[in-house]
């Protein structure tokens, strides 16, 4: 099984959907430190789970940079807070405004990974499933541009290659010759993709789009393992909200550092949101165990008995 793989992505689009929305808002909507270091961690151990410790790492690279400007570069200009840590021609850059350019830095980071996981996940036969009825419009759209970007990106590549055989690019090229190639691409490009939303537009007349005589077909069924995970996510993503709501998680960072205790109620709360946030990994890490013992060899030899 390959790495990008994920069981999980097979359930109902519904159970996908629940699990995104859920772990998206709860990591957004909270501002409790220990929250989102748990948020964090969950979605990062995911993302190596389904695309690899590289692509993990770049999103890391890109966070170093917004790491930099906002516990760095933010507070220097941002003078909240009671704590000095030093000053900067006569004003203090204080303990607060790092440590909260730190936390905002961290949920970002958090909800990029969440935005990872769901691009492993859900597809654009997904997406039109879930908004097809109720908003067919948007959710077309949304579809066609999932199915347009790499379209483009191959295309560009395959004409790329052309403009390389015929030794109008190339390493060999000089730099006013690889400008010219690239505008050259670049209208090929346009022009094709112009071509083929003319195509599509076309296609989709000639097939009654818009005539309210439009039929729906698709391969997703509500199986029972689908209701007890819908079930499992309501309730151990429930404890999280109800602290959410009650209180339990609120934090403040100016004008000084103040947030509530972890109490044996919001530290079970925490333990169970954790362990729903990570659970779909460790479901995907059961089948590949599972498959690799099944089959060691790509499938094609069986275990002995």
């Amino acid at each position: 099984m390959e790495r990008t793989a994920s069981e999980f992505s097979r359930r109902h689009p519904v159970v996908i959907l629940c699990y995104i929305l859920l772990s998206v808002i709860w990591t957004m909507t909270t501002r409790h430190p220990m929250a989102l270091f748990v948020s964090f961690l969950a979605s990062g151990i995911y993302c190596v789970i389904l695309r690899g410790v590289r692509q993990w790492a770049r999103i890391l690279f890109a966070g170093s940079g917004i790491l930099l400007f906002a516990a760095g570069i933010l507070p220097l200009f941002s003078h909240r807070g009671v704590t000095p840590l030093f000053y900067v021609n006569g004003l203090a850059v204080t303990w607060e405004s790092v440590f909260y350019g730190i936390i905002m830095t961290v949920m970002l980071l958090a909800v990029l990974q969440w935005c990872m996981v769901a691009g492993c996940l859900m597809d654009s036969e997904k997406l039109l499933y879930l908004t097809g009825r109720t908003i067919p419009t948007i959710g077309l759209m949304l579809m066609m541009i999932l199915r347009a970007l790499p379209d483009m990106r191959d295309h560009y590549r395959q004409i790329h290659e052309a403009q390389i055989g015929l030794g109008r690019s190339g390493k060999n090229a000089t730099y006013r010759g690889r400008l010219q190639s690239f505008l050259r691409e670049l209208s090929i490009l346009i022009s094709w993709s112009l071509e083929d939303s003319i195509e599509v537009s076309v296609s989709m007349e000639s097939r009654g789009y818009q005539t309210g005589e439009r039929t729906w077909f698709h391969l997703f069924r509500f199986h029972k393992e689908d209701i007890i995970w819908c079930l499992y996510m309501i309730l151990v993503f429930g404890g999280l909200y109800v602290c959410q709501l009650r209180g339990n998680l609120q934090a403040y960072y100016f004008p000084e550092l103040a947030r509530q205790p972890i109490t044996p109620e919001t530290g079970a709360a925490l333990a169970a949101g954790s362990l729903g946030m990570i659970s779909p990994g460790l479901y995907d890490l059961y089948y590949r165990w599972n498959q690799r013992r099944i089959c060691p060899e790509n499938g094609i030899q069986g275990t002995k008995a």
